[in-house]
Formats: C-alpha cells, sequence, structure tokens
C-alpha cells in the first residue's frame, strides 16, 4: 500500500497540513474568547472535510474579530476545498493585508489563480511565497506551471533546488520528467536523455515500488530500442499497479487513476484488450460515484 503514494496525489493529507500548520498566536495575544472558540471549531470542520461548516464557523468568528488573519486563511482553504475560488483569493489578500501568514496565503492565493488558469498571477504568488519561506512542496508546485507552460528550464532550476535540498524519490521523478521534456524539444541531445534516464533510475532506486516511473524510464528504454529493458520496466509498472488494485481497501472511485494509469501501461506494452477492459472500468466507477453524490443528494 505505501507504493500508492507515488501513484495518486494526497489531496486529504495536504488539506489537514495546511489547516493545522497556522500557529493560533492570536490566542497569547488576547483574541476574544468567542472568536477562538469559532475558529477552533472552523479548524476541526476542515480536518474532517466539512467545508461548509467551517466557512460558517470561520465566518462567525471573523463576525467577532475582523481582523483575525487565521480565520481567513482558514476559510479561503475552505472556499478553495470548495471550487469558490475568486473568494478563496478574497480571504487570502484580506490575510496579507494584515501582514500574517504572508507565506501560506501567499502560496494558497496562488493555488487559486491556478486553479483559475491564471498563470502570471500564479507564479507571482508562488515565488512571493518562496521569497518569504523557502519550501519545496510551493517550489515543487511553481515547477509544475513552469513545465505545464513549457518553461522546462525554470522548472528544472526549481526542481534542482528540491533534489538538492529535499531530495526524494518524486523529486528525482520530476526532474527526470522535465529532463525528458528538455530532450524532445531539443535536437534531442543525447546528454540530455542521460540526465533523464539517471533521474528515473534514481527514484526507481529510492522507491522500488514508484510505478510510473517505470514507464516513463521504459519511454526512454524504446526511444534507445532496448526491447528488453523497455519491455521488462513496462511489465513491472503493471505489476505495481495491479497489485495496488488488488490491495485497494478505500473507496472504489479512488482507484479511476490507478486503472488509467494501467490502461497506459498496458497500451505501452501493445494489450489492447486489457487497456480497452480498464478504461470500461473506470466508465463503471465513474456512474457509480456520481449516481452515490445524486442520490445523497437527495435528486434521486
Amino acid at each position: 500500500m505505501r507504493a500508492l503514494i507515488y501513484i495518486m496525489t494526497p489531496v486529504l493529507i495536504l488539506t489537514v497540513f495546511l489547516a493545522s500548520r497556522f500557529v493560533t498566536w492570536e490566542k497569547l495575544k488576547g483574541v476574544d474568547s468567542k472568536a477562538l472558540k469559532h475558529l477552533t471549531a472552523g479548524t476541526q470542520f476542515l480536518r474532517n472535510g466539512k467545508n461548509y461548516q467551517a466557512i460558517t464557523a470561520l465566518t462567525q468568528a471573523i463576525e467577532v474579530e475582523p481582523k483575525y488573519a487565521e480565520a481567513y486563511v482558514k476559510r479561503g482553504l475552505a472556499y478553495y476545498q470548495l471550487a469558490r475560488y475568486k473568494d478563496a483569493i478574497a480571504d487570502y489578500t484580506q490575510t496579507l493585508s494584515l501582514n500574517q501568514y504572508s507565506a501560506d496565503a501567499y502560496a494558497s492565493r496562488g493555488d487559486a489563480y491556478r486553479a483559475l488558469g491564471d498563470v502570471p498571477r500564479t507564479i507571482t504568488d508562488y515565488t512571493a511565497s518562496l521569497k518569504k519561506r523557502k519550501d519545496a512542496w510551493v517550489m515543487s508546485k511553481r515547477a509544475e506551471v513552469y513545465f505545464e507552460t513549457g518553461k522546462i528550464d525554470e522548472a528544472i532550476n526549481d526542481y534542482s533546488y528540491i533534489v538538492k535540498h529535499r531530495p526524494s524519490a518524486i523529486a528525482f521523478y520530476n526532474r527526470g520528467r522535465a529532463y525528458y521534456e528538455q530532450f524532445l524539444l531539443s535536437n534531442k541531445q543525447n546528454e540530455i536523455l542521460k540526465l533523464a534516464l539517471a533521474d528515473f533510475d534514481k527514484a526507481i532506486e529510492m522507491q522500488p515500488s514508484f510505478a510510473i516511473a517505470y514507464l516513463n524510464r521504459g519511454d526512454i528504454y524504446a526511444y534507445l530500442k532496448q526491447q528488453e529493458s523497455k519491455e521488462t520496466d513496462y511489465s513491472q509498472a503493471i505489476n505495481l499497479l495491479t497489485d495496488a488494485i488488488q490491495n485497494w481497501q478505500n473507496e472504489a472511485h479512488e482507484l479511476i487513476p490507478i486503472y488509467l494509469w494501467r490502461a497506459v501501461a498496458y497500451k505501452k506494452g501493445n494489450h489492447v484488450d486489457k487497456v480497452i477492459n480498464d478504461i470500461e472500468k473506470v466508465y463503471e466507477f465513474f456512474v457509480q460515484f456520481y449516481l452515490k453524490k445524486i442520490r445523497i443528494s437527495d435528486i434521486l
């Protein structure tokens, strides 16, 4: 199950982390006890994924203490989780105007701008956050935006910083992807391809169950016409993803990205029938998930 960390983005973990990272210095400054009570309740709602209740509680805290920075930044997170990005931006901007939690507010506002597709403001806010506090997670998100917008050199610079200061399998994998993209966009210089291969090797060395790294390394072997190595890596990716599916113990719809990745692996390995089976499974999970949501909403 540990390998699943390297297949899916840990969104819920991130939510809990963001909800709890702000130290309540206001308590030490004599903030109104009612406001603090509402803030504490709102924080707990956030941790439990109850965003509407969190917004209600945090709004009550703000009504008591209009300059309660911690309440604004946490309510911004609740709005963000509900895809109310403009409301989130307003709360993060208010937090910044109060000169507290600047690094977190800039990073979180950058997330909201990113969700709205505003790349320039996303980069500006991530950069402002990093000037306040170097943070590997924020730098990784800025690198992702650089990568997605074709600024590969900038992405590599950010990933290289992370590799140096917070080395991990994911950090090496991400830089390997950036090197490989740079290779494809260049005149296909083998020196760059070797850098990509070395990073995928390191990612797999650090986390042997990193299924997606095997897929990417297999692509490089395919380009190098190393047929046996390519097939070995694709097969290993399929085995790891299959193992993840068979040992899954959470909600069924959360398997969707794993089935999609396995479909990709099957396609690369020319297993056409199995690709179709996995895609059909994805559709099945989508239908089940949304029907469940509709029933919960009492629409049916």
